[in-house]
């Protein structure tokens, strides 16, 4: 991840204008989008991520009768516009499985036999204690990587659809409405997200998703619904926290705010990343004293409370250092050598503040003050020595293990890049050596990375990361980077240098919907991604193995033998379902089937069912 200072975050969040760059832009047509401006140098260029290498199937009788032919993916990102269906991929039916209260996601592609005008789908729930939200997925041009030149044509945003129209994004925030015609030979996806009520009943329901188009297009599915008999258990020493780019919400209303933090909770998030933690009074340093004043961190507390994130979260206080210094009239080059002795002490007071003041606010907070350093940051080592022992926990992120072995002793929660533990004996050596220093294992590299595939089209990436991966290695907390991070025009992938140079590509798990062009006082609310909606797919992969494990050790300790040969059985079973799940690095190309994340989730549901008796 990359840091960006506070005046380089609010011109990303309220946008810039060409002639902020002292340069003319030129405008380009990418992907049949025209985007007014784009960066300037060498044009951009359609890369393939994938080849169309087989021949789709021969259309059935009743698939010619109406037009079309409905296909499932293995992945939901798997789908492109003029993808046609692999012959294991026809579907005449769907299905999925749910615990009250839950939601699920169920996709499937529509390949165009003839053109298609109005394309609808309709879902008519027959009396099935569920709801059902249909969207489509919109294909768009992305870039391959953060500077890239080269772009590929992905779906990621999922956004509504009925009566013949699709919702589409414009530019800056905006939707509008457009009819959805595929042409012959094209393909559209839908996107299903079927929630159970919290006391829905247990059994299998027959719902009927119903496809049509102008004039006479009709395709029926039968999408059967098995609500299963229990709920999901979440464990309560896991933590995942969310870099929420919490500078937009500076020009919100705390009802907006609270909707978003509201949404950040469905997902399965427990805490966020870089908020703020307050303003020290700084005027008695010298005398040894300071106070802090917490009321940003307080508000944002009970707001995130009241939302259903109960926290800890991690608050940025960088810059300190330089701060403190200048209020103790120390000419010091805070990048090279030893600080003065009194310069630590002023930081170690101000952290004994910011403690004293936050102590009764109602969630922990962890300080945060350098981004991935390296083990020859000799900053980043001192300004953590110093929170810590003024008494803050810490956090930090890190791709270089020297700063590991350099600050290990300052740091409560270490943070590894997820390619540091992605593999069984790295993320073992990783967990016994925080257990040795009493540190938390957490890590990071879920949400909208690019390196060096995106992870912004597909499933497997962020609900493997966030799922399978985070039980795998047995950390305490997994880390999303980043929610909401737009370079200039928030639609416009291809626009972002002069906000950021080094990675102009813009960084979004989820994407804004906005009344008026980069006016977040007008948002309302963010437009699901499958990346997005990938994470909350996880971390509930993650609470039906947790789910599982609780019923063994109740089975275990009940009075029946029966029972208890059951749990041995079902405890052999999670072992070898966790271990048939290869290791591999989220932040890399997918390396198997996002299918065989649904075939364990399926499993362990009918173990726990089988458990329950």
């Amino acid at each position: 991840m990359m840091r960006i200072t506070p005046a380089v975050a609010l011109v990303a969040l309220l946008g810039t204008s060409a002639l902020a760059w002292g340069q003319t832009r030129p405008s380009a047509d990418i992907g049949g989008v025209h985007y007014a401006a784009v960066d300037p140098g060498d044009a951009f260029t359609e890369t393939s991520l994938s080849a169309v290498d087989w021949l789709p199937p021969s259309p059935t009788a009743r698939e010619r009768e109406a037009r079309m032919m409905a296909y499932v993916t293995a992945d939901p990102g798997d789908y492109k516009p003029n993808r046609p269906p692999r012959p294991e991929e026809r579907v005449s039916r769907l299905s999925t499985l749910v615990t009250p209260g839950q939601a699920v996601a169920v996709w499937f592609g529509i390949h165009a036999l003839a053109d298609l005008r109005g394309l609808d789908v309709e879902v008519d729930p027959r009396g099935a204690p569920v709801t059902v939200d249909v969207r489509h997925e919109h294909f768009w041009p992305q870039r391959t990587g953060w500077r890239s030149r080269q772009w590929y044509m992905t779906p990621e945003l999922l956004l509504p659809c009925s009566d013949g129209m699709k919702t589409v994004p414009t530019q800056r925030g905006l939707l509008e409405e457009r009819p959805f015609d595929v042409g012959q030979g094209g393909s559209a996806a839908f996107w299903l997200t079927v929630t159970a009520t919290e006391h829905a009943r247990a059994g299998q329901y027959r719902l009927a998703v119903r496809v049509t188009s102008r004039p006479r297009g009709e395709l029926l599915l039968p999408l059967t619904v098995e609500v299963l008999p229990f709920t999901l258990e979440r464990p309560a020493d896991r933590l995942s926290l969310l870099y929420a780019d919490v500078g937009r919400w500076r020009t919100m209303s705390d009802e907006q705010v609270l909707a978003e933090v509201r949404d950040f909770a469905r997902h399965g998030f427990t805490g966020l990343v870089e908020i703020p933690l307050g303003e020290p009074d700084l005027t008695g340093i010298a005398e040894g004293r300071a106070t802090f004043d917490a009321s940003p961190f307080r508000k944002l507390v009970a707001l995130c409370a009241q939302a259903g994130l109960p926290g800890p979260h991690v608050c940025s206080a960088g810059g300190m250092p330089e701060r403190v210094a200048q209020a103790l009239g120390i000419e010091v080059n805070l990048h090279a050598g030893e600080w003065p002795e009194k310069l630590k002490a002023g930081l170690r007071v101000v952290a004994r503040a910011a403690v004293e003041a936050t102590r009764d606010a109602g969630a922990r907070w962890y300080y945060y003050g350098v981004d991935e350093p390296s083990g020859d940051n000799t900053y980043a080592i001192q300004d953590y020595q110093c929170w810590r022992g003024g008494g803050a926990e810490t956090y930090a992120t890190f791709y270089n293990i020297g700063f590991l072995e350099k600050a290990s002793q300052y740091l409560t929660a270490p943070c590894f890049v997820v390619g540091l533990v992605s593999a069984r004996d790295t993320a073992r050596e990783a967990r016994e050596a925080c257990a040795r220093t009493g540190a938390e294992f957490w890590w990071y590299g879920s949400g909208s990375y690019v390196n060096p595939f995106p992870q912004e089209g597909f499933m497997f990436h962020n609900r493997y990361a966030t799922g399978l991966l985070w039980y795998k290695t047995g950390a305490r907390a997994q880390v999303t980077w980043t929610f909401c991070r737009p370079h200039e025009d928030v639609f416009n992938d291809f626009d972002g240098s002069a906000v950021n140079s080094g990675e102009p590509k813009d960084q979004a798990t989820a994407y804004p919907h906005l009344l008026k062009p980069d006016d977040w006082s007008t948002y309302q609310g963010a437009i699901p991604t499958i990346a997005w909606e990938s994470i909350r797919e996880g971390v509930d992969d993650y609470a039906y193995l947790h789910t599982l494990e609780r019923a063994i050790e109740r089975a275990k300790h009940s009075a029946s033998a029966p029972r208890q040969r059951a749990a041995l059985r079902a405890e052999e079973a999670l072992r070898s379902m966790v271990d048939g799940i290869p290791w591999a690095n989220p932040m890399n190309s997918a390396t198997f089937s996002t299918q065989r994340l649904q075939d364990v989730r399926h499993k362990a549901a009918r173990l726990i069912a089988e458990l329950r008796g």
